[in-house]
């Protein structure tokens, strides 16, 4: 079942002296951050006043926020937004929180694994899974991956794609 909230990313410190929040943007797209109103942090709303990019983060300042010292204690802390308010994905595309956790089932066998995370690197996102305790990985790839299923729970790939 799908989860109300999405994570959007992770707060990694403070920046500046007036609250700003830096952010790991856990997005394909960091300038969606520009037009959120708000996030959820720990079920608190957090009212976005001012958001911009820099370097490889975001920095939101709120409303709620106003001194380092309060920005430094949300260090670690995961933001999100409600499902409704996000995005509108292309068929096929998908939101990372949702694939993990699913079972993979291998397209040539009945082994099964569990999708733990995903990945973001250079031309295609990376899939690691737990195989009996062990973290194999593989790219997220039309030809490695045969079919996403949320509503059921699985994915159906290719294992010897796999690697460690």
């Amino acid at each position: 079942m799908l989860k109300d909230t999405l994570t959007i990313g992770k707060i990694t410190g403070a920046h500046g002296v007036y609250g700003e929040l830096k952010v790991y943007p856990m997005t394909d797209d960091a300038e969606r951050f520009y037009d959120l109103e708000y996030f959820l942090c720990e079920g608190k709303k957090y009212d976005i006043q001012i958001a911009r990019i820099h370097k490889q983060s975001v920095l939101l300042q709120t409303a709620q926020i106003t001194d380092r010292t309060a920005a430094e204690k949300m260090r670690g802390k995961m933001i999100e937004i409600y499902r409704k308010d996000a995005i509108e994905l292309e068929e096929g595309q998908f939101f990372i929180e949702d694939l993990k956790g699913l079972t993979a089932r291998d397209r040539n066998s009945d082994q099964t694994a569990t999708l733990k995370d995903v990945l973001r690197a250079g031309g295609a996102d990376v899939l690691l899974f737990d195989v009996k305790g062990k973290e194999m990985m593989m790219p997220f790839l039309n030809e490695y991956v045969d079919e996403v299923n949320l509503n059921e729970g699985y994915m159906i790939v290719d294992f010897t794609k796999f690697v460690s």
